[in-house]
């Protein structure tokens, strides 16, 4: 099995060709949205579940959603279909809210401890 083909079994297909996601991803979110619009609103949906499931997408995913009704986003994302729903109606704060959660969540840095040897009889007897 080839690396392409085992990439292909892990991960779900982007619903549109990949050029076309990344002239949505650099540009901007009112230039993506209006080429999200040319889309079929079922393609739409599931393009908006695709990117938001992306870390690095999750932006485009919301303002693609925002061109989306209810009902072809609870199709795409099931049960959470209400819940893009209402976030995307205000991409930006969603994402300022997620982005103070997750700084506020992060995890503390790992220090480590520095090792002091113990000293022995014998050093004592060196140094005094």
């Amino acid at each position: 099995m080839t690396a392409s083909n085992v990439h292909r079994l892990n991960e779900e297909q982007c619903p549109i060709p990949e050029e076309i996601l990344g002239q949505m991803h650099d540009s901007n979110p009112v230039d993506a949205a209006s080429v999200a619009a040319d889309l079929p609103e079922p393609q739409r949906a599931q393009l908006a579940a695709f990117c938001y499931e992306r870390r690095h997408l999750h932006h485009l995913g919301l303002i693609i959603a925002s061109t989306c009704n209810r009902p072809a986003l609870r199709k795409a994302f099931g049960l959470a279909g209400d819940v893009v729903f209402k976030q995307s109606r205000k991409p930006d704060a969603t994402v300022a809210e997620e982005r103070r959660n997750t700084h506020h969540l992060s995890p503390k840095p790992i220090t480590l401890a520095t090792f002091v040897r113990p000293m022995d009889d014998e050093d004592d007897t060196r140094n005094g």
